[in-house]
């Protein structure tokens, strides 16, 4: 640490403070130089100031020990900061010291510090810890905040029946407890408990409505989830982001760009245009699967700031929307601006590869994935590119592609390449790997369906009726699959 830095923002030193405290013992007489020679030790407001802005819980517990050096014992702020802190970076050991240190100087039924460590204790996984220390307090020191923050614990852990048992024994209710057990409920998908809770609210906030928008569009309750939307808006409740983000995802998933539309100017009218990355990348997506491209590509040119998400979405836009090549253009504006591409990059990249017969493309994306940015491919590129050979007519490259893979293929791979020798006329090929179909999954009625449809193409008639028997011997269940599956299975008996 130079003495150019008590020159410096507070902010700027307390890293380096933080860094003398995550393992440089060294470092702890110089910083603990510059704190002193800096005035910040002088009173509790200033020590107070610092622990509120610590990043990190270890620039707290840095702090602390130089109070205690020069025998500036910490007050209930300094102690409940100190907690607050270890919410960012869970530490159930550090909580437990804090908390502790907390005991010894009086301040162990301070409703801060309870508040704090409660909250920390359950960041950190430390569920019995809560429940001890609200055991202790429980009757006389918790107020409003404690109880919510037991109901918010419990239900993140995934008992939602210990935290529906705290909330109908809290003393009062505000509207965020009620927030707490209805998100709770809709999260989870328990929609009709989440809409009992939600009719029998006392009062409800644009955070109340976000929360049963969501459950219900996490649960593929879209339209539901959009009448919900219209009521919120038609009493005069002004959106969240959240819930406009949740009701723009139900329009994508119903693909109704008339809804979606009517969702966009109305996020447009209320936030005067000024929409975040988040619900604009929303919006984004949403045009992109209903088809509207133009509207997508407009919003997307429109935005001053992009992530790699908003790439990701105009990438798959374009990708599903005969915008192949502009997909592909995407890639490198999209490292000119500064943001690397993830595996759902190429996901969209080699989707639209797929979509547009673009082979030699498709390969040589797929192996920059892997040697230029480091990403290992996942299921999904792996069954594009057997998608792209096989829509190629290379089926005994993608064959070959599938033998050759460093990870057992899964089932899907082997059906496109089933499909795809069926299309391409390669009847013995498709043979072999709808055999290895059934091989892999004898209970599932729609390989059998493939490989019989493969034989029907090639006029072997009694290798359908074979099939057809060992269906029955089998006795494979019908509903294995799809309607149409079971349908098909059916017409071959």
């Amino acid at each position: 640490m130079g003495s150019g830095i008590l020159n410096a923002r507070p902010s700027s030193w307390l890293a380096a403070v933080a860094a003398a405290a995550a393992g440089k013992p060294a470092s702890f007489p110089r910083a603990h130089a510059v704190i002193l020679t800096s005035g910040y030790l002088s009173s509790h407001s200033f020590v107070n100031s610092l622990l509120r802005a610590a990043p990190f819980p270890s620039a707290c517990a840095l702090l602390l020990r130089l109070l205690l050096l020069h025998r500036l014992l910490p007050d209930h702020i300094s102690l409940s900061f100190s907690l607050h802190s270890c919410t960012r970076v869970p530490s159930h050991q550090l909580t437990s010291l804090l908390h502790s240190l907390a005991v010894r100087l009086g301040h162990s039924r301070d409703v801060y510090v309870v508040n704090a460590a409660v909250s920390s204790y359950f960041t950190a996984s430390g569920v019995a810890s809560a429940d001890r220390l609200f055991a202790e307090i429980s009757h006389d020191v918790a107020d409003v905040v404690t109880w919510t923050t037991m109901v918010t614990g419990h239900a993140n852990a995934g008992n939602l029946k210990r935290a529906r048992w705290l909330f109908q024994a809290m003393p009062e209710r505000n509207v965020v407890s009620w927030n707490t057990m209805l998100g709770a409920y809709a999260r989870t998908g328990m929609l009709s408990e989440a809409r009992e809770l939600f009719d029998a609210m006392p009062d409800r906030n644009a955070a109340t409505w976000s929360s049963m928008i969501n459950g219900l569009v996490l649960s593929e309750h879209c339209e539901e989830a959009l009448r919900v939307f219209g009521d919120m808006v038609s009493i005069g409740v002004v959106p969240n982001e959240p819930a406009l983000v949740s009701a723009v995802s139900a329009c994508a998933q119903l693909r109704s760009v008339e809804h979606g539309a009517w969702v966009h100017a109305y996020a447009e009218r209320e936030l005067h245009g000024g929409m975040s990355i988040i619900l604009a990348t929303a919006v984004i997506d949403m045009y992109g699967k209903c088809g509207s491209i133009h509207n997508a590509v407009r919003v997307f040119a429109a935005m001053p700031v992009r992530n790699r998400y908003t790439w990701n979405s105009m990438i798959a836009g374009l990708a599903m929307n005969g915008g192949e090549r502009q997909a592909l253009s995407l890639l490198w504006k999209m490292q000119m601006a500064g943001v690397r591409p993830n595996d759902i990059t190429f996901i969209g990249l080699l989707s639209a590869c797929s979509h547009s017969g673009l082979v030699n493309e498709g390969r040589r994306l797929f192996d920059s994935m892997i040697e230029d940015f480091g990403i290992q491919p996942v299921p999904e590129h792996y069954g594009l590119m057997v998608d792209l050979l096989g829509r190629s007519g290379r089926v005994r490259e993608a064959v070959y592609f599938v033998k050759s893979m460093p990870v057992e293929p899964h089932p899907g791979l082997w059906g496109a390449l089933a499909s795809a020798c069926k299309m391409h006329g390669e009847v013995e090929l498709g043979e072999e790997v709808a055999k290895k179909l059934i091989e892999l999954e004898p209970r599932h009625g729609s390989r059998y369906v493939l490989l019989s449809n493969l034989y029907g193409s090639a006029n072997r008639w009694d290798d359908m009726a074979t099939v057809r028997k060992l269906i029955k011997r089998r006795k494979v269940p019908k509903g294995i699959g799809n309607t149409v599956v079971g349908n098909d299975i059916q017409q071959m008996e």
